[in-house]
Formats: C-alpha cells, structure tokens, sequence
C-alpha cells in the first residue's frame, strides 16, 4: 500500500467519521450556535490536555496566531450555519448542499496558492452544480435549509484553502487548537449577545451531553487534526472532493436510524437521489483524474 493511497483511506475514514456530525446536531436537542458553542469549547480544552502530554509543541508567531484564530472564526460560523441548515431542512439536504464546496474551492484555491485554474476541476465543480440544482428544484419545502447550508458550504471552502495554506509552515496540531478557540470565542459572543450565557446554558440533559462529548472529541478534535495534517500530501481540491462523500455516509446512517425507529424523516424526492448521484459521481471521476494525472506526472 503506497503513501498516496494510505493518505486517501485516512481521508474516507476521516470523512466517515464527519459523517456522524449531522446526525448528532440533528440528535442534540439544542440550537445551533450552542451546538457549536459546546463543540468547540469541549474540542478546544481537548486539546489543552493533549497539549501537556505532548513533548514538543512548536508556538506559532503572533502575525500566524492572528490569522488561525481569524479563521477560527470562519470554522465556527461554517459549523453554526451547517447546523442551522439541519434544523431548517434535515439531515440529507445539508450534508448534500455541503458539497458545493468543492465549487467554491476550486474558485478559490487558484488565487490563495497562485496556480492556474484547472479546467478539469471547474468542470467536475460544473456537475456538483448540476446536482445541487437537482435537489433544489425539487425540495421546495426545504429551500431556506439549502440557502444556509450553501452558505456553510462556502465558508468551508475558505477555511479548508487557508488550511491548506498554514499547514506548509505551522503544526497541524497548534492549528487545530487555535481555530477551535477562535470559533469557541465567535459563539460565545454570539451566545452573549443573544442573551443565552446562563448557568441554565450548562444544565444538560445527559443524552446531550453524551452526543457533545462524541461530537466534540472524536468527530472534532481528532478528525480535525488529522484532515488538517492530510493536506501535507492532498490538494484542498482534493480533499474537498473527498469530503463530499459525507453526504452518503450521512445518508445511509440517518436512514439506517429513521428505519430501526420506523420513521422516513430522511426520505426525499426523486430529484434529490439523481442530484446526489451526480455529486458523488464526479468524486469518483475526480479520483480517477487525479490517477490519470500522477502517472504521467511519474512517466
């Protein structure tokens, strides 16, 4: 098994870990900014505690300090919109508008890492399009739940190309760390202003509190660190392809859950099946691509 291929199983186990994020949010029988207000803060002290363990920890400067923590604030509002858009629409529906990242990414990542535009990404970015179009055209009832979850797709988009970009000179550990404070400090201002920072915000049921915790700690802190670590060897293209396989993941889970309750909360039109289809078909076709080009890159 070479390197290359190790770094994409680790990304699909990654992915199939974020898989489970959904169905949490849509389990936690709270909102969405204290969600991720729990989800960053329980990750962020994770890390704190990892840290003393550590025997080397390289500190950022203060200029690089600075820009993780502002992207911090990117991952938060991302997190908060996401499930936002769950609450507004279902599971499905915001793990699928998710992969509209791949688009954005593809805009985006030329300009931060000054490359070319590739013509193969704009046009599997084109049928990611096409499939988000599918779904939208058919799940009327949900299009405010597919707004918002495009919006948490783009700032995804962002902050996976920054990733991407800090990862060349700074630890993907210290990254992690401070981006999650950075979005534990947005929703905390958040929750601040809004006027819900009471000792009643701490007093959980403990099914949410277990959910938080897995949520939190396995789902965040080390899956984050390790997506983060991956773009050492994977493109944020790349792994933004990857991640579209989120959406089946979640799919199949929640409707595996939705059947052993004898619910269909999960169950969607035509057009959202033939609109994730084509979505998870240009992940495959971007796979492919991506070997097409390794080989002639090596002959």
């Amino acid at each position: 098994m070479n390197g290359t291929f190790k770094n994409y199983v680790l990304l699909n186990l990654t992915v199939f870990i974020w898989g489970f994020t959904g169905i949490l949010g849509k389990e936690i029988d709270l909102d969405a900014n204290k969600i991720v207000f729990f989800r960053t803060g329980i990750a962020f002290l994770s890390l704190i505690i990892l840290g003393l363990f550590l025997k080397k920890r390289t500190q950022l400067t203060r200029k690089q300090l600075v820009y993780v923590l502002g992207t911090g604030v990117i991952v938060g509002l991302h997190w908060f919109t996401f499930f936002q858009s769950i609450k507004m629409s279902t599971v499905s529906v915001a793990v699928v508008c998710m992969s509209s990242s791949t688009l954005f990414t593809a805009i985006i990542e030329p300009f931060v890492f000054k490359r070319k535009l590739l013509f193969s990404e704009i046009i599997l970015s084109l049928f990611i399009v096409v499939g988000i179009g599918c779904i939208i055209g058919f799940e009327f009832d949900y299009i405010l739940g597919i707004m918002v979850g495009l919006l948490s797709a783009l700032l995804a988009s962002f902050f996976n190309v920054l990733n991407g970009k800090f990862i060349q000179t700074m630890p993907s550990f210290q990254i992690t760390k401070y981006e999650m404070l950075g979005g534990f400090l947005t929703m905390t201002l958040i929750l601040a202003f809004s006027g819900d920072i009471s000792p009643n915000l701490f007093n959980l049921p403990m099914d949410d509190f277990v959910y938080l915790l897995i949520l939190g700690l396995i789902c965040t802190t080390a899956a984050f660190i390790v997506s983060v670590w991956l773009m050492k060897f994977l493109s944020p293209f790349t792994v933004s392809m990857g991640i579209n396989m989120e959406p089946i993941y979640a799919i199949i889970i929640a409707l595996i859950i939705d059947y052993s309750r004898g619910i269909n909360s999960e169950q969607m039109s035509i057009g959202f099946y033939v609109g994730t289809f084509l979505i998870l078909g240009s992940i495959f076709l971007n796979a492919y691509v991506k070997k097409k080009q390794l080989k002639a890159v090596k002959i």
